[in-house]
């Protein structure tokens, strides 16, 4: 291609080009932060998901070993043991779904150190041939994908800190309070041993939860006495967006689910 035209010419276009690309490659580098920043997201989730399935287990294992002991009766030991293997079953499902979204991240790049700041191939050699250099930029959608599996240099090994969602609780005083999510489940009702108490007598002990799914963060009702609304509607599952507000039949209390930014 370089012979078809002017040494001046053919410096011109390469320039064209090359602020061209630059350009989309600006483009795509917030795809990158974005990709890097749900996959740390999603890596905390995992681990505190293996966590609660260790947690669970070791709960199982404990009601098999009390009741070989004979703690419990025939019938106690079947109501806890499948308690117990309930919630085992539970979080090796939630860790499934974890692990299904955590395949298809890898399936954008061409290693996972490219999702944790790994550094940037080196530059192509300089007697590269001057077809290649002249060649016409590529389309946005290859940048994208390049852009993915390229992290910017300025950015290798850079830490990225994990946002997770909040709950904005109000009372009917006015009075707020934020409460950040928990990475799987986060437990709303009376009790002191929820994760957020609403001393309330219209609240029952145990009202909802927060959970997440490979959809995102979704409320549960978890068969209170006066139900779970969101944005007015009653619910008994459903999937949060950023905004969404939450009454769960206590007068003049709101729970206004916020995203990360």
């Amino acid at each position: 291609m370089k012979d078809r035209g002017s040494p001046e010419v053919y410096t011109r276009v390469r320039k064209d080009y090359e602020a061209r690309f630059a350009a989309l490659e600006s483009q795509a580098r917030p795809l990158l932060d974005k990709a890097r920043r749900e996959y740390a997201r999603l890596k905390a989730v995992v681990t505190e998901l293996e966590r609660k399935l260790n947690a669970a287990r070791l709960a199982k294992e404990e009601v098999e070993f009390r009741n070989a002991l004979g703690e419990y009766t025939q019938s106690q030991f079947a109501e806890l043991l499948a308690q117990a293997e309930g919630e085992v079953a539970e979080v090796e499902g939630h860790l499934a779904e974890a692990g299904a979204l955590r395949q298809r991240f890898l399936e954008a790049v061409l290693s996972e150190s490219e999702l944790e700041g790994g550094a940037a191939p080196p530059p192509p050699p300089s007697h590269a041939k001057a077809e290649e250099a002249a060649a016409p930029p590529p389309s946005v959608e290859a940048t994208e994908a390049m852009a993915l599996a390229t992290p910017p240099p300025e950015e290798a090994g850079a830490t990225i800190a994990l946002a997770m969602p909040r709950l904005l609780v109000q009372t009917p005083e006015g009075v707020s309070q934020e409460f950040q999510l928990k990475a799987q489940v986060t437990t709303i009702g009376r009790s002191p041993r929820n994760d957020i108490c609403i001393a309330e007598a219209s609240v029952s002990r145990q009202h909802a939860e927060i959970f997440l799914s490979a959809r995102g963060y979704s409320i549960r009702d978890l068969g209170s006495n006066n139900g779970v609304f969101v944005n007015g509607q009653k619910v008994v599952e459903h999937l949060l967006a950023s905004g969404d507000v939450i009454e769960l039949g206590a007068p003049g209390w709101k729970l206004t689910f916020l995203a990360p930014e």
